[in-house]
């Protein structure tokens, strides 16, 4: 009798499971997106590797997307520049040793940075992609607020971009001196020599 009821068990249990599977309920355990080419350079994916929604930000047509897979990274790597390739783009800048390697891209006036490293289980592949900056352009950091203890606020509003110009003088006068810091702290201290 017991067998029967096990074997019963095991047989609605599949049919159940057979069911669930065309109502379209997500996996809680996935990673959400399972795209097999790149939004943000319109190329395929390396075959086994899906984006991951989780992990990749985009804003038009830039941002970063973020791909897994069980794959090897040399592997990765070459159907990524024969994909790219293939779509006008041009390796610029290469960076590699076993396991780890970054790619500079450019398609015009595009900018691609791929990182393609090995993990334990999986390859994991990033994609960052943007417009190319004019020459002379400056790094634009967000300032800290003074009471944030987090270094920041998200609020791009309130963020205002660091200070680049450069501040006449260079070195203190002969015989003065600079200093950076909390006074009491020590901070650090230039010196004319």
């Amino acid at each position: 009798m017991p067998r029967h009821f096990v074997i019963l068990c095991l047989c609605a249990l599949c049919a159940l499971a057979g069911g669930c599977s065309t109502l379209g309920i997500d996996n809680p355990f996935g990673s959400g997106e399972s795209a097999r080419q790149s939004q943000l350079l319109g190329v395929p994916l390396p075959a086994g590797m899906s984006l991951s929604g989780d992990h990749s930000r985009r804003s038009g047509n830039e941002g970063v997307e973020v791909a897994y897979g069980q794959i090897n990274a040399a592997v990765a790597a070459q159907q990524m520049f024969n994909s790219l390739q293939a779509a006008g783009w041009q390796l610029r800048l290469q960076q590699s040793r076993p396991g780890r390697g970054i790619y500079v891209y450019d398609n015009g006036e595009r900018v691609a940075v791929i990182h393609v490293e090995a993990q334990t289980i999986q390859t994991v592949l990033t994609i960052c992609a943007g417009n190319r900056l004019p020459d002379g352009s400056m790094l634009n950091l967000p300032v800290a607020d003074e009471g944030a203890g987090d270094g920041g606020t998200d609020d791009a509003s309130g963020a205002e971009g660091l200070d680049t110009t450069p501040q006449s003088g260079g070195t203190p006068p002969v015989g003065t001196s600079e200093s950076w810091g909390a006074p009491t702290s020590g901070g650090l201290q230039e010196r004319s020599l």
